[in-house]
């Protein structure tokens, strides 16, 4: 269902007609309403995350979600003048963009509508075949996450096996995930099978560090 929303927005290419549509959409839940934008935004080539939301007053369900471009707000200034820093500081990649999508739950049928959504970005956007490489869409699939284990439990290199992933899927765009995530899915892996207990597997990975 959100697939086709998405090709039905990309194919009327208009704003106003798109506003419309947007506007008028329904989720039976804030998850559906997150997935509808984040697919929306790699159509067009940004990102989005959670900005923000609302609980009523028993604090009890979420009432009010805010759904922001990537690049809203800025860096802040602390950040931007501190002298003593001692590692390189980041490139600015908040621009104070107003792009947002915002749904609001109904108490009586619980369902989330749109509440307010504006499309207008202060910024470029990513190109569509780069667009998958940003934050919100990158996601490494359970298929890929059993695979990256085998194969280190098989005593392949963390960087051998993105080469091994970028031949299987044609190509580093075509991955789904960058180095730096399998990096930091390997070590909360490592972290987490030490944690239960997993003698083999944890001299296994000893091993491998050696």
């Amino acid at each position: 269902m959100v697939v086709m929303s998405i090709i039905f927005l990309m194919q009327e290419g208009m704003p106003g007609a798109e506003y419309n549509v947007i506007v008028r959409k329904v989720f039976d839940d804030e998850e559906e309403g997150y997935e509808f934008y984040n697919n929306y935004a790699k159509g067009k080539g940004f990102s989005v995350r959670i900005n923000y939301c609302e609980w009523d007053i028993g604090h009890n369900e979420r009432i009010l979600q805010h759904f922001v471009c990537s690049c809203q707000g800025f860096r802040e200034e602390k950040e931007l003048k501190r002298e003593n820093k001692k590692r390189k500081p980041r490139n600015i990649t908040r621009f104070g963009c107003p792009t947002r999508l915002v749904i609001a739950r109904d108490q009586n049928t619980g369902q989330w509508h749109v509440k307010d959504f504006i499309c207008e970005h202060n910024h470029p956007m990513v190109e569509q075949d780069l667009a998958c490489l940003l934050r919100s869409h990158r996601r490494i699939r359970d298929e890929q996450k059993a695979d990256i284990v085998a194969m280190q439990i098989s005593g392949i290199r963390k960087h051998q096996i993105m080469d091994i992933m970028e031949m299987l899927y044609g190509g580093y765009d075509k991955v789904g995930f960058t180095k730096r995530d399998l990096y930091y899915f390997c070590h909360c892996n490592k972290v987490q099978t030490v944690a239960t207990g997993d003698a083999q597997t944890v001299i296994s990975y000893l091993t491998m560090q050696m």
